[in-house]
């Protein structure tokens, strides 16, 4: 094949990804739901609370009111920040060759990509679009590092989740840059970012939590501010410690609707995260030490450990899957020798497997959508349902 044939293929893949790419946006970007549109109105007014930092920002947008146009706006705006970003990322890191393009498409093809697509008003989006955009930038360099910090500390006062989100994976990607270094220059870099989340959650976690006695007060003006009704189980975060969310979740691991939810998304999520942990340990190095392999297994998986304390099966299992994916280009930016590796790993009867069961599966919609009713596997809830009706 001619030089100027592959390059022909490749030009139409690259338009395929962005293709995929809009059309999950069209299906799944829509209206976000009432939890979300409210937390978006947190704010310091009565000082620092937990999440308050974007709606700070956001007053500046909203007034003094905000209007169900501004929040859908503002939600929008918030998830086209973290899905272009994270377009220019795959763009820059994976357009240039064949299987590059070949991992863009699984990323933009998967069901937990849509999932992402569909967290719509969600926090999660900013810091999906801070981490991709600080990507491009080397973790080896004392700016990148410097950039890496600023990241991972706003973004935990931006949303706590920040910190088994990103700062582990961020601290995974600077260990696996600075392969080559000496041993105490490598700890320290790995070990400053991840040190300063700790210390901006414990800065959150201690001075974020109002007084009691002003937290009716405080759902009244989250009210008074909203154009529209809030969401009651958003408010209750401002009284929720983090034991009265483990005591919470032991209650809910406990209803059947729960525990359909894990089933139903939860295994699909959970299956996709073990086959990128798989590729990501084939493309390692060969010479890569036993920390390198749990460092990259914590950094995967810490989201989805958030299920122990919070309730967001699809959030948490879609953003795993999403480190899966970032980890490979993490990879492929650090290491010349990686692509190598996953030309030999990703064949196409693979490719195509992966493809078609991600095409074949969908988990829920986080905004208003509830699209996952009439896929797999939620279809079986719809199909058990119909056996019942007839056999009725």
């Amino acid at each position: 094949m001619s030089t100027r044939t592959k390059e022909t293929h490749l030009q139409w893949l690259r338009r395929l990804v962005v293709v995929v790419f809009a059309i999950a946006i069209m299906q799944h970007l829509l209206p976000p739901n009432g939890f979300s549109g409210t937390v978006l109105l947190f704010d310091y007014e009565f000082g620092m609370i937990r999440r308050g930092l974007l709606g700070a920002l956001a007053n500046y947008y909203f007034g003094e009111n905000a209007s169900v146009a501004e929040v859908l706006t503002f939600s929008a705006l918030m998830s086209l920040f973290g899905l272009f970003s994270l377009m220019i990322l795959a763009a820059r890191s994976l357009f240039d060759g064949l299987h590059g393009l070949l991992v863009a498409l699984l990323l933009f093809t998967s069901f937990a990509f849509n999932a992402i697509v569909g967290s719509t008003g969600y926090m999660d989006m900013v810091l999906i679009g801070m981490v991709a955009l600080v990507m491009l930038t080397d973790p080896a360099r004392v700016f990148g590092i410097l950039l890496r910090i600023i990241v991972v500390c706003v973004g935990v006062f931006i949303h706590e989740a920040m910190l088994p989100y990103f700062a582990v994976f961020i601290s995974l990607e600077i260990w696996m840059r600075c392969r080559d270094e000496r041993a105490v220059a490598r700890w320290a870099k790995t070990l400053i970012p991840f040190l300063a989340a700790l210390v901006a959650f414990g800065a959150v976690t201690e001075y974020g939590k109002l007084p009691v006695d002003q937290i009716p007060a405080y759902i009244e003006y989250i009210q008074a501010k909203a154009g529209f009704s809030t969401d009651p189980e958003a408010t209750v975060v401002l009284e929720r410690s983090l034991a009265d969310n483990m005591a919470f979740m032991n209650i809910k691991r406990a209803e059947m609707g729960y525990r359909g939810w894990v089933i139903l998304d939860g295994i699909p999520l959970l299956l996709m995260t073990f086959w990128l942990i798989w590729l990501n340990l084939r493309i390692l190095p060969e010479d890569s030490g036993s920390l390198t392999k749990l460092l990259l297994v914590g950094a995967i998986l810490a989201p989805t450990s958030l299920n122990v304390i919070a309730f967001d099966v699809v959030r948490f299992g879609s953003t795993s899957v999403l480190i899966g994916f970032l980890t490979v280009i993490s990879q492929l930016r650090s290491n010349p020798r990686a692509y190598g590796r996953l030309k030999e790993i990703i064949t196409w009867p693979l490719f195509v497997v992966i493809l078609v069961l991600n095409q074949s599966v969908v988990v829920t919609q986080i905004n208003v959508g509830d699209a996952q009713k009439f896929g797999f596997p939620w279809a079986l809830v719809e199909q058990l349902g119909w056996v019942k009706s007839s056999g009725q």
